[in-house]
């Protein structure tokens, strides 16, 4: 979620890049500040298609509140991303805070089942993380 305030945008990314600038520009350590993006993500390459049309409804369900400014602050919330790790790579490479982000958080729906949940993190871990450059820590270390 990120705030209208002080710009003259109206799209989450960009203004989501432009608060991880101002942070960075303000930090009294900029080259060691790290910053975590948060975004609900979910991956279907492996999921049924009763699975798909279950995310996608839960994301549309949930769109009309990104369109519009929300409350006294006029707070954005971020669409919900559902799709192929193909596609999801692509839009979240394409997406402006993402981009800026040393970290990547990403929320599951709380009103989903095992089944589903386990699909969604197993397609992250499987397909989705290696396209976005992560590696699992085989170690077990941090």
């Amino acid at each position: 979620m990120v705030s209208i305030e002080g710009t003259e945008s109206r799209d989450f990314a960009t203004i989501q890049a432009e608060q991880i600038d101002a942070f960075r520009a303000h930090h009294p350590h900029p080259d060691t500040a790290r910053v975590c993006h948060g975004l609900v993500v979910i991956p279907t390459d492996s999921a049924s298609a009763a699975q798909i049309e279950k995310y996608r409804e839960y994301a549309a369900d949930r769109f009309e509140r990104t369109k519009t400014p929300q409350g006294p602050r006029g707070m954005l919330f971020s669409p919900d991303f559902v799709g192929t790790s193909d596609e999801l790579a692509d839009a979240l490479h394409a997406h402006a805070g993402f981009q800026r982000a040393d970290e990547v958080a990403f929320a599951l729906p709380f009103t989903f089942g095992e089944d589903d949940y386990l699909q969604i993190v197993t397609d992250m871990a499987e397909k989705l993380g290696p396209k976005l450059g992560w590696t699992p820590n085989v170690g077990g270390g941090r």
